[in-house]
């Protein structure tokens, strides 16, 4: 193929301009996870609606669980894993086996976290066009919808659940290093103005609401017999 002839350092250049990410931004993550992260950090900033923070939190976790799945049970000899890898993965099962209180499905989550398989993918495509200049990861541990959507649901109400690998160093070291990564190609205000924008444009619709019933109000000192039903159409004539 005519991109062979490129130089690696070429292709991947060009693989990461296109998500907007610097190969200095992820040297800190294994190189099997360098494109779900370069793919990560695009959505965070194109993505529309805007994500939200325990959204991007529930996806790194999920990333994370699947890394500690494949350390734990990968047959290879020459991986080894610690005895605090598997006392986290085994708490890890269990929390999944909590049965919890079933919560609306959140609409909003689903169709962002949809957008991320869709960079994904077309990332993927990317990366293999170019010939691989990044490492390709292993899908089957990478993503499961039914545990980032359950992550999500009980970060929103219990944020501790950010903690669950905290048993494994290796592992809490690994979700800190996706965090940052992400969060250092945004804005450090990123995630808050996202909430104050949210808040204000709530403000707004109830004041605009509240207006709007002070102007159609009919005083109740009003004689009912002089009730003229069409005045308030002519309040701002």
């Amino acid at each position: 193929m005519l991109w062979q002839k490129v130089p690696v350092s070429c292709r991947q250049m060009l693989l990461l301009e296109t998500l907007g990410v610097k190969m200095s931004f992820l040297e800190s993550i294994p190189s099997h996870l360098q494109l779900p992260v370069a793919v990560t950090c695009y959505w965070i900033r194109c993505s529309e609606p805007k994500v939200k923070l325990h959204q991007l939190k529930a996806l790194l976790l999920m990333i994370v669980s699947g890394e500690l799945q494949r350390i734990t049970n990968d047959p290879d000899p020459a991986v080894l894993c610690a005895e605090d890898d598997s006392i986290a993965y085994n708490e890890f099962l269990k929390w999944k086996e909590k049965k919890l209180q079933k919560k609306d499905f959140d609409l909003d989550a689903a169709h962002s976290f949809c957008q991320w398989q869709c960079c994904l993918q077309m990332g993927l495509y990317l990366n293999q066009l170019l010939c691989t200049p990044l490492s390709e990861p292993d899908l089957s541990r990478l993503y499961s919808g039914t545990l980032v959507h359950r992550l999500y649901q009980e970060l929103k109400s219990t944020p501790s659940v950010e903690n669950l690998f905290s048993l494994s160093p290796k592992m809490t070291q690994l979700y800190q290093a996706l965090l940052n990564t992400v969060e250092s190609t945004v804005s450090p205000d990123f995630f808050q103005k996202m909430t104050k924008t949210k808040s204000e444009s709530c403000k707004k619709k109830k004041a605009s609401s509240k207006k709007k019933k002070t102007r159609g109000a009919i005083p109740e000192t009003q004689h009912l017999c002089n009730i003229n039903r069409f005045a308030s159409l002519g309040v701002d004539d």
